[in-house]
């Protein structure tokens, strides 16, 4: 407690000359430079876990270690959480939401590093589910504990909590604006002045804090070329996406509570750990794509390049069969969801954010890929053709 102590002496002896609302804007770019820090050791902690455990895999051949590696993170985590953690740091975004409903805005110090290591073990050894419900409640931890090691009250506990939140959630996709959308919508912030620019300037620093530490290419790299651009004729194309979007979020959020219900009725944590291993397993083996979060995946799609799916797969050979690649894509999709809540009802840390991305990447694609294809069909015909004319 004495340097607990000693510190709010220093914050004192600091801000004393300073307004409330230039304190504020300090402790906003104290706790963005924290985010942005908590969140590169997430990354780099993942990252490093993944490298070690996937990238030897020769790309032609299929691996039985896909069968063990997710169940054996799926254990490490539950294990952290159970005895070291000993309280509930699942469902991230949830946790921050009743904290600020019923606990003050106060969460614990130890969520400020236990969901890194929670989500990057889960994902690193191929849990299925996102990184950004960990990150966001490392932040919001971050955030409420500068607050309240300021003293300050509950209202501006509450924005710095919501600070950090979006600094984190900045600093993971390297874009302050999506930081700020998702506190105002999600997190429900007051619009003011008072509460915009904090929020602001935290977001700016982590983000600041994530281009110095990783560089500044962007999460999701895609270059347009002028053959992209939108015409009118696409627009029925959009309005059937979006159709099909609205119809997968009702499968996702369906099979989400349905398999979260059948491990809930599961008496023991050992069964749970089976009956996930059984599932992940069988599935990142047939579909490596599922293996983390997938932005590798959708990332491939996105730069054209389906057969890279196709890594370590069974089905490795077929990947220039086009009707392959569609089902194949199709199967990815309606199976993420699956993997995603087998993941976090077994006892994984992490969230549905960057599942749901997944699924409607990869509607998008099927999207594409299902009308490219009879195009493609009828400009070989067309040229058969032509060649059988000369």
């Amino acid at each position: 407690m004495a340097r607990y102590e000693r510190a709010y002496r220093f914050f004192l002896r600091v801000t004393k000359r300073l307004s409330d609302s230039q304190t504020m804007a300090v402790l906003a770019i104290v706790v963005g430079v924290l985010a942005g820090l908590g969140t590169y050791l997430f990354e780099v902690l993942l990252h490093t876990i993944k490298t070690c455990l996937v990238s030897w895999f020769p790309v032609e051949e299929s691996h039985f270690l896909y069968l063990i590696y997710p169940v054996v993170g799926i254990i490490l985590a539950t294990l952290f959480v159970r005895y070291i953690v000993k309280d509930n740091i699942s469902e991230g975004v949830t946790r921050v939401l009743y904290a600020m409903s019923s606990k003050g805005s106060r969460i614990a110090r130890h969520n400020m590093w236990t969901s890194i290591v929670g989500g990057a073990t889960t994902i690193g050894f191929g849990g299925s589910v996102g990184p950004e419900a960990p990150i966001v409640l490392t932040g919001a931890a971050i955030g409420s504990n500068v607050g309240k090691l300021a003293r300050l009250n509950y209202r501006n506990i509450t924005l710095l909590l919501c600070c950090g939140a979006g600094a984190a959630l900045a600093a993971i996709f390297k874009a302050p604006i999506t930081g700020v959308v998702f506190v105002l919508e999600i997190l429900m912030l007051d619009i003011t002045a008072g509460s915009v620019i904090p929020l602001l300037i935290a977001s700016i620093t982590a983000t600041t804090m994530a281009f110095m530490l990783r560089g500044f290419d962007p999460i999701l790299a895609v270059t347009l070329t002028p053959d992209d651009a939108f015409e009118l004729w696409q627009i029925p194309l959009f309005i059937a996406l979006g159709v099909l979007c609205g119809l997968m979020s009702f499968y996702f959020t369906t099979v989400n509570s349905r398999v979260g219900a059948f491990f809930r009725s599961l008496d023991s944590q050992y069964k749970k750990w089976a009956a996930a291993g059984v599932v992940l397993g069988v599935l990142i083996f047939i579909f490596p794509p599922l293996y983390g979060e997938g932005y590798e995946g959708f990332t491939s799609l996105m730069h054209g390049h389906p057969d890279q799916l196709f890594d370590n797969s069974l089905f490795y050979r077929f990947s220039s069969i086009e009707w392959v690649v569609l089902l194949y894509v199709t199967a990815i999709m309606f199976f993420k969801v699956v993997a995603m809540a087998s993941t976090n009802a077994a006892g994984g840390v992490g969230g549905t954010f960057a599942p749901s991305l997944f699924v409607g990447a990869f509607m998008g694609a099927i999207v594409a890929l299902a009308c490219s294809t009879p195009c493609r069909a009828r400009g070989r015909e067309s040229h058969a053709i032509t060649c059988g004319r000369r």
